[in-house]
């Protein structure tokens, strides 16, 4: 049976990122539940798909970033 369809998949993997991003210091903007910043990075999700953007002194925090949530 394929996992990939479950509404509860999608809850799990909800959590374990929002739980992620704050293990990271990012909080949430205005109570959002897809939006989260530190100041440096600010990374939108939604469903599957997320986006992060930097200004040019954040790239430095970016691969950092990108390392820790790979591995």
């Amino acid at each position: 049976m394929a996992l990939y369809g479950l509404k509860v998949l999608l809850l799990l993997w909800y959590k374990e990122l929002i739980n992620t991003l704050a293990k990271f210091g990012l909080k949430p903007i205005l109570s959002t539940n897809c939006l989260y910043t530190d100041r440096r990075l600010i990374v939108f999700f939604y469903i599957d798909n997320i986006a992060i953007l930097i200004a040019n002194e954040g790239l430095l925090r970016l691969k950092e970033f990108e390392a820790r949530l790979l591995y």
